[in-house]
């Protein structure tokens, strides 16, 4: 196997540990998006918001969500 390339148990539950140093290289904290394509799972971290938008995180968190709350209403009314 090379350095890209690791070996992890599924659990009975179907749990993996996604190794350290893959963990601290993607600054996975607590959740990933796993998805299928074709024959491939990838697994794709998830960057919070508050991280994304940097000092005004929460400020941009909550447009972002009222964005997405006129969105949802825009396409309930169109229905």
């Amino acid at each position: 196997m090379n350095n890209n390339t690791y070996v992890v148990k599924v659990s009975k539950k179907g749990q993996i540990v996604i190794p350290v140093e893959v963990r601290r290289k993607f600054n996975i904290k607590d959740k990933v998006i796993i998805r299928v394509e074709g024959n491939e799972i990838k697994i794709i971290p998830v960057v919070p918001l508050e991280e994304i938008f940097g000092i005004d995180g929460e400020k941009m968190k909550k447009v972002a969500i009222e964005i997405s709350k006129e969105r949802l209403r825009e396409i309930r009314h169109e229905e």
